[in-house]
């Protein structure tokens, strides 16, 4: 199953370091595959320099793609991440 969903990126961090490391963690817990595009950039959700790549600031529009059992888990986790007031 698939899952593609868009979210305006509010944590202040952005995707970097902390948020970042967080999100690859937190990936590893689902039976899914999660790209995040930002622009022209492309992440594998599971590579931290990979996120760390795409630059994203707070305010940052991202897509979503994720493929697998549980997708849509693993969209809801990353835009949690993505959303947090952290």
């Amino acid at each position: 199953m698939a899952e593609t969903r868009e979210v305006v990126i509010t944590n202040s961090q952005g995707l970097h370091a902390r948020p970042a490391a967080e999100l690859v963690e937190a990936m590893k817990a689902f039976d899914a595959s999660l790209e995040i595009s930002i622009g022209s950039k492309k992440a594998n959700s599971n590579s931290i320099m990979s996120v760390l790549a795409l630059g994203a600031t707070s305010g940052s529009s991202a897509l979503l793609v994720a493929d697998g059992v549980d997708a849509a888990a693993a969209v809801d986790a990353a835009i949690a991440i993505m959303t947090s007031e952290d």
